[in-house]
Parts: C-alpha cells; sequence; structure tokens
C-alpha cells in the first residue's frame, strides 16, 4: 500500500495504489473491478502517457514549472536504477500474464525498464528476454530475436533467450539458425522438455527443407541439361535463332502479350532425336490466334492445320470459312526493323525444317510464328498488296 502525500489529491493517490498493487482489485467472482477513474483498456498506454506519473521523459517537457508534475513523476522513479527497472519488469510480467490483449503494454514497460540502463546485466538480460517473449507471441519474430541476441550477449547461459530464438527461427523458416539456438539451449538444460520439442520440430523441418532444396536444384539442373540440348538440335539442324521485346499490333494485326509464351519453350527427344517447337498461328482477318504447343520440325504444315482448320468452326469464323482448303500459309521474313519484313508464301505440304532453313528465316524468342490468310477474299488481297508495294 502507498502512503499518500498531503499534496496529493485523492484520485491521484488511487491511481498510484492501484500500479503499486500491481494490478486490479478482485472482485467476489474473481474478475478486476475497475474504479470510475481507470484507464481505457483500449487506449491504455495512450491514456496513461497522459498521466504524470507515467510519463516517458521525452514527453514531459520542462517540468521545472510545474512543482506538481515534477513530484509526481518522481513517485515512479524513486529508488536506484536496478529498483525501478525492477518495478517496471514486474508490471510488464503482469500485463503479460494479463493476456494478449495486453501485450503491447508489457513490451511499454519492459522497454521503460531497459530505459533506466541500470548496471545489473542479469535484469537487462531478463527485461529483453521477457520482452523477446512478447514479440515471439505477437509474431514480431525479427524483433523477438534482436532482443534475445541481447540478452545472450548480457547473459550467456540464458536458456529462454536461445529457446525463444529458436522458435522466432523457425517461424521465419530459418531452420538451421533455429537448430543452432535450440540446441545450445539444451546443451544448458539437457532435461527441458520444451526445448526438446522444438528441436525435433526444427530438426524435421531443417531436414524437409534441405529436401525440398535439393528437389529444386535437380530440377533446375535437369532444365538447364534439357535446354542444353535444346539449343545444340537447333544448331545441328541449321535453325537460326533471335531474341526480341514483345510488340503490341506489328504489321500483322495481332497482339503479343508474354503469355503467349511464357509456358511454351522448344523441346527436344534425344531419344527419337525429335526436335519440336511452340507455334503461334496468327489470323490477321480476325485478329486471332491458335497455339501449337509442340510443332515437329518434320511435320507439315497441313498435318498441324488439318485438326485446327477442318474440324468445328472456330468461334470467330462461325461460317467455317478458313479451312486447309480456303487458305494459305505465309511468313514474315525477319528483320530488326518490322517496316523491313517481307511476305513469303509457303506450301502447306512442306516440313517446318525446310522453312527455319531459310536465310530469311528466325525463330524469334523460341517460338515460329506464321500466318494464316484466306485465299480469295478481299482482306487478305489488301492485306499481301501491301507487303508487296513495301518490297517493290
Amino acid at each position: 500500500m502507498a502512503e499518500k502525500d498531503e499534496s496529493m489529491s485523492q484520485a491521484e493517490f488511487d491511481i498510484l495504489d492501484a500500479f503499486v498493487q500491481g494490478r486490479y482489485r478482485k472482485g467476489p467472482d474473481g474478475q478486476p473491478v475497475r474504479p470510475s477513474w481507470a484507464l481505457s483498456e483500449d487506449n491504455f498506454l495512450e491514456e496513461m502517457a497522459t498521466v504524470p506519473l507515467f510519463m516517458r521523459d521525452d514527453a514531459l517537457g520542462d517540468i521545472a514549472n510545474n512543482p506538481e508534475l515534477a513530484a509526481l513523476q518522481a513517485l515512479i522513479y524513486d529508488g536506484t536504477p536496478v529498483e525501478i527497472a525492477t518495478n517496471f519488469k514486474n508490471q510488464g510480467n503482469d500485463m503479460f500474464k494479463d493476456g494478449r490483449k495486453w501485450y503491447p503494454n508489457a513490451v511499454q514497460f519492459y522497454t521503460q525498464g531497459l530505459d533506466q540502463k541500470c548496471d545489473d546485466d542479469g535484469l537487462n538480460a531478463t527485461l529483453h528476454c521477457n520482452r523477446a517473449a512478447v514479440h515471439l507471441e505477437l509474431g514480431n519474430f525479427r524483433k523477438c530475436i534482436h532482443d534475445c541476441a541481447a540478452a545472450i550477449k548480457l547473459c550467456p547461459t540464458m536458456l529462454k533467450a536461445y529457446y525463444r530464438a529458436g522458435r522466432a527461427y523457425a517461424c521465419l523458416e530459418k531452420y538451421d539458425d533455429a537448430v543452432e539456438a535450440l540446441a545450445k539451449a539444451l546443451e544448458l538444460d539437457k532435461d527441458n522438455g520444451q526445448v526438446q520439442i522444438a528441436l525435433s520440430k526444427a530438426l524435421q523441418k531443417q531436414q524437409e527443407a534441405a529436401q525440398s532444396k535439393a528437389e529444386r536444384e535437380a530440377a533446375a539442373q535437369a532444365a538447364a541439361a534439357a535446354e542444353q540440348q535444346v539449343a545444340a538440335a537447333i544448331t545441328r539442324a541449321g535453325i537460326q535463332v533471335a531474341t526480341l521485346s514483345l510488340t503490341k499490333g506489328d504489321d500483322d494485326g495481332v497482339d503479343r502479350t508474354a503469355a503467349e509464351y511464357a509456358s511454351h519453350k522448344p523441346q527436344y527427344d534425344p531419344d527419337h532425336d525429335a526436335l519440336s517447337f511452340p507455334a503461334l498461328v496468327l489470323y490477321p482477318e480476325f485478329s486471332q490466334s491458335d497455339m501449337i504447343g509442340a510443332f515437329d520440325v518434320h511435320t507439315t504444315f497441313m498435318d498441324q492445320l488439318a485438326p485446327i482448320l477442318d474440324g468445328a468452326p472456330a468461334p470467330w469464323d462461325p461460317d467455317h470459312t478458313y479451312t486447309t482448303a480456303t487458305t494459305d500459309v505465309y511468313f514474315l521474313t525477319f528483320d530488326t526493323d518490322p517496316n523491313k519484313r517481307r511476305l513469303v508464301k509457303v506450301g502447306k505440304k512442306l516440313a517446318l525444317l525446310s522453312i527455319l532453313k531459310q536465310s530469311w528465316s528466325r525463330v524469334v524468342n523460341g517460338v515460329v510464328e506464321f500466318l494464316v490468310l484466306h485465299r480469295e477474299n478481299a482482306f487478305s488481297r489488301e492485306y499481301v498488296a501491301k507487303y508487296r508495294a513495301r518490297s517493290g
């Protein structure tokens, strides 16, 4: 029980007395009895900062001209730095015990205890370690680790600091660090059940992470080896490739997007010496396209287009005017300047390889592109005439 100073009002004394007792008085039902002057549970820190007794030094300003304020503020700092820090530690512990709603307040009290910069390394280590416990529960894992490191620096044998750091590392999926910290904790107390369980879980996660990493690395190596095989096959076939930034529209009337290329790459089957490319079929008249996932270079355009054009009509061609019998295939010659590209008609009975080996041909960004135009309609005649006029 606090002793009342004659200059202190009853309300101020009640506030002081409640904090000295460490928590609110209990009623018959065991629940806290909150006086009318009690601070709001939802804005505890903000309201507490307005009470002179609990103002932080950086919020006091000039108290020289306010004796009552100075006297009230001095009450909580009455004692040695160790005593004051211990008081803040105890208040923080009470807040932590009162449940998650009070965790931010617990952090505040532990911080105020550390602000005293007392010369008791054990007490300071405990304040850091206790604040780490709160941060761990709040999910502030990096702050928890930072506090644990500070505690260990002050007290290298503080088991709880290693334990809490290990749990925080595990939550961040840094399992190597988690195992190291928890193993150190177990060295300090080999019979500690909590540490044993946490270390066992961390070791399992470490093993799973290592296996997952090995699988990813193996997959990456296999993909790199496959790409090397593809590149070698392309070179052997005499096919030239190029890489260009994707353009919108170009002269063929069809927009290109990265999504059209993302999941399609050249493939090579070494067992059958079979090379294939993804092929983008463009229909300029309708600003539409089809993607052939794997166009084997030894198959013909007729082989690939018949299933597309001679089956059910496409939604954009309800009259089914585009069939293999009514259309022609065209390639655009390669040039970094779109205005210099020419339109070249190719026979549908030709194999893709015979076209890709031409000097004017390039596989751009790993994808073959060709155009399909109706053989005898106004759009196609104008489209072809445009390129003929360009070539002079």
